[in-house]
């Protein structure tokens, strides 16, 4: 999903959930978007405007970006980040 998809989405009142999770493999965060749509719900991740997945250095310009779309509010799956899950000293 691209972002002038996601905006019509949001308009339209149908994003039911959003969760960001750490994708090494992606060049960092990722996002998913659970939506309504005629034949139930829909998750898609969202692409970069030439193709792939599009992904964020830091947690904050996902936060500045989908708050920008009227998506304050989002879900974190921190899993496979580099140094999660260390033990504190």
């Amino acid at each position: 999903m691209q972002i002038p998809k996601l905006k019509v989405l949001v308009e339209a009142g149908a994003v039911r959930a959003v969760a960001v999770s750490y994708a090494a493999d992606a060049g960092g965060w990722t996002v998913q978007v659970t939506y309504a749509s005629r034949h139930g719900e829909r998750r898609e991740v969202l692409d970069r405007q030439r193709g792939g997945v599009r992904g964020f250095a830091t947690l904050d310009a996902v936060a500045r970006g989908l708050a920008g779309l009227g998506l304050p509010a989002f879900r974190v799956d921190a899993t496979g980040l580099p140094g999660v899950g260390d033990e504190l000293p």
